[in-house]
């Protein structure tokens, strides 16, 4: 799936980092010391130790120097003005009328942000729900497809390969979902013949088993 924004409450600095050794990025590189050594490093130069990324399983978690101001608060963009809706990007919206892309759902996998100018309301739609469409929506729509596809599954077998039938799954998966827009990454099971169906549907039938 495509990956989430951290929350603040993931920052680890300095005896917050749950390690006894860590990797400190230097000029040099990365280099290995122990957390308190690396701590006391970062004091000497007026800096703090900062874990790099987000709570991971690593039991050496780089990290880099860097000032921490308390309390904790995220950098601030100054406000700008929202942009102007893109009047090419239409298509025929189940109303009937002509609605317009602009920009990510934010829900599920695929759903686009949607604006109706008849009644002035937004709405997240998928591609199996829209009708025609510009040449720049159809465009709009692929690319937005092409980098919202879920990455593969990452489960290992004994041999330290990926799992065979995993990856044809997903690679089905994609197909249909370059064609509908829609991924839901739940499990569910088809009510006919109990097969595990793709996550990019809703439904409670398989392929083979539509009706």
């Amino acid at each position: 799936m495509s990956e989430r924004m951290w929350s603040l409450s993931l920052f680890r600095y300095d005896e917050g980092i749950d390690a006894d050794e860590v990797d400190v990025l230097l000029d040099d590189g990365l280099e290995p010391m122990s957390r308190d050594d690396a701590v006391a490093y970062a004091h000497e130069r007026g800096a703090n130790l900062v874990a790099w990324w987000p709570a991971r399983d690593d039991p050496r978690p780089s990290c880099v120097v860097s000032k921490v101001t308390l309390p904790l608060r995220w950098e601030r963009l100054p406000d700008e003005p929202r942009p102007e809706v893109d009047e090419r990007l239409w298509f025929e919206a189940g109303c009937g009328g002509r609605d317009l892309l602009v920009g990510n759902g934010h829900t599920f996998v695929g759903r686009m942000a949607a604006w109706c100018p008849h009644d002035e309301v937004g709405y997240n739609v998928s591609l199996g729900e829209m009708g025609e469409m510009s040449d720049a929506a159809r465009h709009w729509i692929a690319g937005y497809l092409a980098g919202a596809e879920p990455g593969h599954p990452y489960v290992e077998n004994e041999d330290g390969d990926l799992d065979r039938a995993d990856m044809a799954a997903w690679e089905s998966a994609l197909r249909r979902f370059r064609r509908t827009g829609e991924w839901y990454g739940r499990w569910g099971t088809c009510r006919v013949c109990g097969c595990v169906l793709l996550p990019d549907t809703a439904g409670d039938r398989c392929a083979e088993h539509p009706w």
